[in-house]
């Protein structure tokens, strides 16, 4: 099949290269649509057997008009009807061809560069965008209608594959995997642990008030150590010289896969832990998991991930233990100097990780206070009890270069649902906030530059 296609542009002399440019594509673009009904004319040429009874006998009779949504915009196909004079029954050829669009109007490129829109801007903003970058004439509630349906089938295929791969993954090793085996495995391999994090972020909801939380895990085999910047102590201008507190060396996760849902969170436990298999194959890794110490995040952690090293975030902990004794100083009161003696104190025990001491030191502190001040303290004791099994040493953590605050976690949620989902005005049922997030996963896994017969998008 050979098709050629001729282009005349008159482009005025006193034109700019960018209005050379807008003109250039506004006739590219009415070239590929005009090549498109060109391409599809030739193919029904080719297709001359009638499909009931075989015979290449045929007679036009006119034809149908079926308009379709591309990425260079709409055209308006002219199929073609025959009536073949062996059995007399009439067909259009072109019928096969478009049977792919499943009854719709809109393109497989168009379906997936409006999910790719979708997914990193507002429905409008990728409407027009679209239409601004390729000539896409595609409506903010088709891409919305698009996005929901093809992010819902993508959520379900990857539940599917998390619950397939954690059946498969216990029945091949035993769930009676003692400490002393799993001390082992630590051991072997004491400089690389798997980092995990895991949190939750709240959007505003049409069907729960309050809102409802998406949670979001973060799995990282590599980290890289970004570079930093250098100094000459023999320059004289001051912008080249070494600040008095030198930056702290900051990382970039190499090898990282985010996944994220706002189903049950049974669901982000068995993600989280296909994700790791992904990222490494060997099971006796020790893995590292940093998190805030909620409550759901335990029960996956003990359920998926039972030999892992829980930190718990050091900033959530100094917050609630802070924020009590500045209370406590209120209500005593005491002196500046006092107040900050006790900050450092009880700050040393808790990065020591001397728990016991630190709740000592609080109901020490707690002895005469009035209800009013009585009440963080109690608060901060009582988180202190309940979280102590996540809180450790965590100057031999820093030491081991694990991380003790939960930076790389909370970017996480920025990235797969604050940017999209947490805009002005934005209100969201699970449902299609789960279709969103299963889609944005994807395209910060860079699953989208995967060649298409090694991935399956709706």
């Amino acid at each position: 099949m050979h098709v050629q296609v001729s282009l005349k542009i008159e482009i005025s002399a006193t034109a700019s290269l960018t209005e050379m440019e807008q003109q250039i594509q506004e006739v590219g673009q009415q070239a590929m649509r005009e090549t498109l009904k060109q391409v599809i004319r030739h193919w029904e040429d080719q297709q001359q057997a009638c499909p009931h009874c075989g015979a290449t006998q045929r007679r036009l009779e006119g034809t149908v008009r079926r308009v379709i949504a591309t990425t260079f915009g709409r055209v308006g196909v002219p199929r073609r009807r025959f009536r073949c004079q062996g059995c007399g029954q009439r067909w259009c050829p072109a019928t096969s061809l478009f049977r792919e669009l499943k009854g719709g109007t809109i393109s497989q490129p168009l379906q997936e560069a409006a999910l790719l829109a979708a997914c990193s801007w507002p429905y409008r903003v990728a409407a027009s965008l679209l239409k601004r970058l390729s000539g896409a004439q595609i409506s903010a509630e088709e891409i919305r209608l698009l996005t929901n349906r093809g992010g819902k089938q993508r959520a379900m295929q990857k539940q599917a594959e998390a619950e397939q791969a954690c059946s498969s993954l216990a029945q091949a090793v035993p769930q009676a995997e003692t400490t002393e085996t799993a001390q082992l495995a630590s051991a072997s391999h004491p400089e690389q642990p798997m980092l995990l994090g895991m949190d939750g972020g709240w959007v505003c909801s049409y069907e729960q008030r309050g809102g409802m939380e998406g949670k979001v895990a973060v799995v990282c085999s590599q980290v890289e150590d970004l570079p930093m910047p250098t100094y000459c102590p023999t320059f004289a201008d001051w912008r080249h010289r070494a600040p008095r507190h030198p930056p702290k060396q900051r990382h970039r996760l190499a090898r990282r896969r985010y996944v994220a849902t706002f189903g049950p969170s049974k669901q982000i436990g068995q993600q989280a832990k296909v994700a790791g298999q992904s990222l490494c194959d060997d099971l006796a890794r020790p893995v590292v998991l940093i998190a805030d110490g909620a409550e759901w995040i335990k029960q996956e952690q003990g359920k998926h991930f039972p030999h892992a090293t829980c930190i718990l975030d050091w900033a959530h902990l100094w917050r609630e233990v802070r924020g009590a004794i500045s209370a406590a100083a209120r209500g005593k009161p005491l002196s500046a100097s006092e107040r900050d003696y006790q900050l450092f104190v009880h700050r040393s025990w808790l990065w020591h990780g001397n728990v016991d001491q630190a709740v000592h030191g609080l109901r020490r502190l707690a002895a005469g206070l009035p209800a009013e001040a009585l009440r963080p303290l109690k608060e901060a004791i009582s988180y202190l009890e309940h979280q102590h099994p996540w809180i450790g040493s965590y100057e031999r953590w820093k030491a081991q270069g694990y991380p003790v605050g939960s930076g790389m976690i909370e970017r996480a949620v920025a990235l797969v649902i604050n940017r999209r989902m947490k805009k002005r005005g934005m209100r969201w049922k699970r449902a299609n906030g789960t279709a969103i997030v299963a889609l944005r996963t994807d395209l910060l896994n860079d699953d989208w530059v995967t060649p298409q017969r090694l991935r399956a998008f709706p």
